[in-house]
């Protein structure tokens, strides 16, 4: 990727259009323990635009309106005594950024690679900065030579998961399009996630990921499997087995192979496949639609580097399907499952963190130019973290790419 410059032309805080009422509201248990930022870029070409009006203009007005409906990313956070975070509403506002590049889109290419220029797409908090100072949401529409534009946000993940973030950009870009409220109703309620239920959501997973360790040089890879393939898989597994699997259960164990071999993890060692599950619709009741809390259970599959690799595709699908399962099945009957003995002493290059960003529905955000045509992580840049990143690979869709499912990872350098 060729680098670019972006020039600010305007930094504004943006509160809700209309006074909202001042609270205190608590967050749930999975809302703590969620405490980092989210930077995600949503990449329009401006070719289907249904409205007249300048890109920044459209969303920023749209912003102030829909913050009426979604208060929270308008506040503060407090510290409550025991340790916890509180949400003070105080209408203090988001903050908004318009820029404008001096390229066009294609300098992007397909937003495969992590670079540095990608950071001026995003306007991030200091990481100094004291808790109760930060922006909850940031929004930057940075404008290019050709009319596209992207749209870069910021937000803090205790305040909404992936699923929630989408909600509140289908209310955002409805509003854009001149809609007087956003079609779902937010529904904040935290106290539907009782503190028990950090327990059977299984976030020890996320617990045993063990400090960054210094090894070899990671490059970016970017891995496209079609779908032609993948339901050659499925039809396979079902004539040969009359086992039915999903796209992502078979996407994710071709993954966990890849990863594994790339690595050349000695056989005797173990190796962890961590994802994280939309449990809505297993709680008891169910979470309304309009939930935007944290609301995911974490996933852990573990097999023997020796036993995956020589087995058939068949096993790591089985083995990712029963994770799954049992996710499912132990937070519903609330049995309480401990960490495996498998998890002990896991070195970096034995965990690998599969993020599925392609049916949250940021795709699908429209704010009147058409939907996005690309949505990526914008990861911020810290020194030496190679280890770190080695341990993430994230599924997306592109418009560049609509037959098959696009892998971002990273493999040591000297393959």
């Amino acid at each position: 990727m060729d680098k670019f410059h972006v020039n600010m032309i305007e930094r504004v805080k943006v509160p809700p259009c209309l006074p909202s009422p001042k609270a205190i509201l608590q967050l749930s248990s999975v809302d703590n323990i969620t405490r980092c930022f989210v930077n995600v870029l949503l990449l329009y070409d401006g070719v289907s635009a249904t409205v007249s009006a300048h890109p920044a203009k459209t969303i920023r007005e749209a912003l102030s309106k829909v913050l009426v409906y979604y208060s929270p990313f308008a506040g503060r956070l407090r510290n409550r005594e025991n340790g916890n975070l509180e949400v003070e509403c105080s209408g203090e506002g988001a903050v908004f950024v318009e820029a404008m590049a001096d390229n066009d889109l294609t300098v992007l290419q397909d937003l495969d690679e992590f670079n540095s220029s990608l950071q001026q797409l995003i306007f991030s908090v200091p990481m100094d900065t004291n808790i109760e100072d930060l922006h909850l949401l940031s929004v930057q529409v940075t404008s290019f030579t050709c009319g596209g534009f992207v749209v870069g946000i910021s937000f803090y993940h205790s305040i909404c998961d992936g699923k929630g973030l989408g909600l509140f950009l289908k209310g955002m870009s409805e509003i854009s399009r001149g809609a007087f409220k956003p079609s779902i109703e937010p529904i904040w309620n935290r106290e539907m996630v009782k503190p028990e239920d950090l327990m059977y959501l299984q976030f020890y997973h996320i617990e045993v990921i063990p400090r960054p360790l210094k090894f070899e040089k990671t490059v970016q890879a970017s891995i496209v499997i079609h779908f032609e393939t993948i339901n050659c898989i499925k039809r396979c597994m079902m004539e040969e087995c009359k086992e039915k699997f999903s796209t992502f259960e078979i996407v994710a164990a071709l993954v966990w192979l890849a990863r594994t071999k790339s690595f050349q993890i000695p056989h005797s060692e173990n190796v962890k496949l961590i994802f994280a599950m939309d449990m809505r619709t297993s709680f008891d009741p169910p979470l309304p639609k309009g939930y935007y809390g944290n609301a995911v259970g974490i996933a852990g599959a573990i097999d023997n580097v020796k036993d995956l690799l020589s087995g058939p595709l068949l096993r790591a699908l089985i083995i990712i399907q029963k994770t799954i399962f049992s996710l499912n099945e132990n937070f519903i009957s609330r049995k309480l499952m401990k960490p495996s003995t498998l998890d002990v002493n896991m070195k970096n290059e034995n965990v690998i963190v599969l993020a599925d960003w392609r049916n949250l529905g940021w795709y699908e955000t429209d704010f009147g130019f058409g939907n996005a045509v690309n949505v990526s992580p914008m990861k911020e840049q810290v020194e030496n973290d190679s280890s770190v990143q080695s341990m993430f690979a994230l599924l997306r869709s592109s418009k560049n790419m609509p037959n098959g499912i696009k892998i971002l990872m990273f493999m040591p350098a000297s393959m």
